[in-house]
């Protein structure tokens, strides 16, 4: 890829930090640069615009690069594209945590130009790796032959793949193609592989369920869609959260922490009367349980039902005497009666 067609993507929260990564990369020919103050503003770009490197802070208050790096690594769209890491210091704990969740490389402040070049040349060309372009040339040859309906053909050109390196995604897509094929047993252990390469993918996860189901193992796909709702809870997913959430409870509608959760999905659309409605389903299962109540309370004062909000505090600080949020909370909205 030539440096006119390569986009970068600059995340910091520091506006002066972004206009210097910027003048550097403008020094080395690139011109194409995205830029965003948080991690969360990033995620939306990189799913709405092509990107072909991330240059990220670690330290940023909405989103930390480190966060931002684990929700792409977790996103097969994404998990791809380079990612070099910014920030002003580095022991071994943070060097080990970025290695685990996938950082092409890290770079310490202060730099100047020339450790800049060096760094962002050397990710590059390591995905130039004859290898790198092997694995990806099977990877899709079999996507083609999946899509086609080939799936023998999809399935030899996945493990040719694999014989190059380990990917979650190829592993993912032989799982699909297993459990079209009523290879339960199989597709399991398909998705299994998947998941233990990146414990974020959250579409393993739901698949994983779904095929558990078909298997007759009802506790086993509660567990996997529960795990599939959180991630996309995580990743800010909210639909696909709601429909893994869902799934679970067909399964066991007395599932306290599901309701909770949809709370929270609902809160965050402004829809009160849906997360109040979840909140109440959850207590009627467990009526002692105080976060539940401090969570209604936060749905009510964004409904601007601060009466309806205090009683749920109230309620709360009832079964927890030391519940310092909610002290807090209720002080606050009767000061302002």
């Amino acid at each position: 890829m030539s440096r006119e067609e390569m986009v970068f993507l600059v995340v910091d929260d520091i506006p002066t930090a972004r206009r210097t990564i910027r003048a550097l990369l403008n020094e080395m020919g690139y011109k194409n640069i995205l830029e965003a103050n948080d991690g969360t503003t990033a995620y939306r770009v990189l799913k709405t615009q092509k990107v072909d490197f991330v240059i990220c802070d670690w330290y940023m208050e909405q989103m930390s690069g480190i966060a931002l790096l684990k929700v792409m690594m977790a996103d097969p769209e994404l998990d791809r594209i380079p990612f070099l890491l910014v920030t002003g210091e580095m022991d071994l704990q943070k060097v080990i945590e970025a290695g685990k969740a996938g950082v092409s490389g890290y770079i310490l402040k202060p730099f100047n130009f020339k450790v800049f070049k060096e760094k962002v040349e050397s990710i590059i060309g390591s995905q130039n790796d004859p290898k790198d372009i092997k694995a990806n040339r099977h990877y899709i040859r079999g996507r083609e032959n999946m899509e086609a309906g080939r799936y023998d053909d999809a399935i030899s050109e996945f493990n040719l793949a694999l014989n190059v390196y380990k990917s979650a995604e190829v592993y993912y897509n032989i799982g699909y193609i297993k459990s079209l094929q009523k290879k339960y047993d199989e597709a399991l252990y398909a998705f299994r592989k998947a998941v233990e390469i990146n414990n974020l993918f959250a579409k393993a996860y739901r698949s994983m369920g779904e095929v558990y189901l078909r298997k007759g193992m009802p506790n086993d796909a509660e567990e996997s869609f529960k795990k599939a709702g959180e991630i996309y809870m995580m990743k800010d997913m909210s639909e696909e959260a709601e429909s893994a959430f869902k799934e679970a409870l067909k399964i066991d509608p007395n599932t306290i922490n599901i309701y909770n959760s949809l709370g929270i999905i609902y809160r965050k659309r402004g829809d009160y009367d849906k997360a109040i409605s979840q909140y109440q389903k959850a207590l009627k299962i467990d009526p002692s349980d105080e976060n539940i109540y401090f969570n209604m309370a936060r749905a009510y004062v964004e409904a601007d039902d601060i009466p309806n909000a205090i009683l749920s505090l109230e309620k709360s600080l009832n079964i927890n005497h030391e519940f310092s949020l909610a002290k807090e909370m209720i002080k606050e909205l009767k000061g302002g009666m």
